[in-house]
């Protein structure tokens, strides 16, 4: 199993000179099997580089299929939706996942991504590639495309958040973005989906200081990622959900202090960058 990130980043994306070792497109991870398989979590503007290797291979000829899995439906995880090349043609298929939303179903809230208002596209029905949206329920264990995928709904401030486990090729890997454990800790849900996994992918978007600040805004700190790594068992810790204010000499101090103060191996999530399991 194979991990590329494609987008790092959380709330907004940030371009400029300071940013570009991390990188500074909206999340998006790319999970692929040693069978060539992949599913794509989240949908932030990193996906429309993601979109240049795809349409080089069976996308461009309308034969490609992937699925998607969204954690939530905040802007900075599906600000890439109108400009996903591979939507564009004909013959793919793209199978969209996500949580329920008691408010609003799931396709309705995508739709609203492409209303005229925002976008020329107008809707889904219009993307030339056929596009299913499927809700997933939280707990649910389902076998996507040759992944095995484990669900666990976690709190992100006043809502919540699909976490993943993806499972293929005996490997694992659970992401974790945009996740507030609460003062208690991990919740049994959460200890459950990531436990022994291999890699865990882990919101760490405030530092510690930071943190103090603004504890109740739906996001962690590096010490909660190292406490949920070491409490279950991940053999590693990848930070996630970087912050826009956070540039690439600010996210090396915070992997230099990190790595000191954890047990296991840990790195900064960088855009571009494989990780094999």
């Amino acid at each position: 199993m194979k991990v590329r990130f494609w987008g790092v980043r959380g709330s907004f994306a940030t371009p400029g000179e300071k940013f570009l070792r991390y990188g500074g497109n909206t999340t998006s991870i790319e999970v692929r099997a040693d069978s060539g398989h992949r599913v794509l979590i989240d949908l932030g503007t990193g996906i429309t580089e993601f979109a240049k290797e795809l349409m080089a291979a069976e996308f461009g000829q309308g034969k490609g299929i992937l699925p998607v899995l969204l954690t939530h439906t905040h802007v900075d995880h599906i600000q890439g939706l109108p400009f996903f090349t591979p939507f564009f043609i004909r013959g793919n298929s793209i199978q969209i996942y996500g949580a329920e939303n008691p408010e609003m179903p799931l396709e309705k809230i995508l739709q609203g991504q492409l209303n005229g208002h925002y976008s020329p596209l107008y809707g889904l029905q219009n993307l030339a590639a056929g596009v299913a949206v499927t809700t997933l329920a939280p707990g649910d264990d389902w076998d996507i495309d040759g992944f095995e995928v484990k669900t666990a709904q976690m709190s992100h401030g006043s809502t919540t958040v699909m976490s993943y486990r993806i499972t293929a090729d005996g490997k694992s890997v659970v992401i974790m973005p945009d996740v507030e454990h609460g003062p208690e800790g991990l919740s049994e849900n959460g200890k459950a989906l990531a436990m022994g996994c291999d890699l865990l992918i882990h919101d760490a978007m405030f530092s510690d200081g930071e943190y103090a600040l603004r504890s109740g805004w739906g996001h962690s700190s590096v010490s909660s990622a190292i406490a949920t790594a070491t409490a279950t068992k991940a053999k590693r810790l990848a930070l996630f959900h970087h912050s826009p204010d956070a540039d690439d000499d600010a996210i090396d101090t915070m992997v230099a202090h990190a790595s000191a103060a954890c047990p296991i191996p840990l790195f900064a999530a960088q855009e571009g960058c494989d990780i094999v399991l």
